[in-house]
């Protein structure tokens, strides 16, 4: 079996409103059949608001402390259940699973993610193919799924939405 270290990565873009559970589906798979592990990527968990995870003005030494993957009992603790519930479903599916919580919101957080991890497929929802206003502004950019793609050095999965009746990512239940 490969080391965790020396197995392919794969980064796929999730939310803890479940609004990509066809995108990690697919990293899933993609997981799966390249033998490697996935990293659940919280597009959410940045705002322009504050830092998702302990920082220096929470207490002494915890940026330091911050892994920059999260494993279950790490994201319940960060008040991120739904992500640490997908983690786990990720897992019961035979893939190793961790999750990331950003400081910096954006396709170039994630993109410089995935080159600092060494990912080489990175799973994107189309629909972020059009970005919100405020995401406009706390991005500077117009299309995140384009600016991953430019800045990352990795294949970029565009996950469509799925045939008509089913639940489509982009959709809020």
């Amino acid at each position: 079996m490969m080391d965790r270290t020396t197995r392919s990565v794969v980064l796929a873009v999730t939310a803890d409103d479940d609004r990509y559970a066809t995108t990690r589906a697919e990293a899933v798979r993609l997981a799966t059949e390249q033998g490697g592990r996935l990293i659940l990527y919280d597009w959410d968990a940045a705002t322009v608001f504050g830092d998702p995870l302990p920082s220096a003005w929470s207490a002494d030494g915890t940026a330091e402390d911050t892994p920059t993957e999260l494993d279950e009992g790490a994201l319940e603790a960060a008040g991120r259940a739904p992500i640490a519930a997908q983690v786990a479903e990720a897992r019961r599916a035979g893939v190793d699973t961790t999750a990331w919580l950003p400081s910096e919101p954006g396709p170039e957080a994630l993109a410089t993610y995935a080159r600092e991890h060494g990912v080489r497929t990175i799973v994107v929802p189309r629909d972020l193919e059009a970005a919100g206003e405020l995401e406009r502004l706390a991005t500077a950019s117009s299309n995140p799924a384009e600016g991953v793609r430019e800045e990352a050095d990795a294949r970029v999965v565009l996950v469509p939405a799925q045939a008509a009746g089913e639940p489509q990512d982009g959709a809020r239940a």
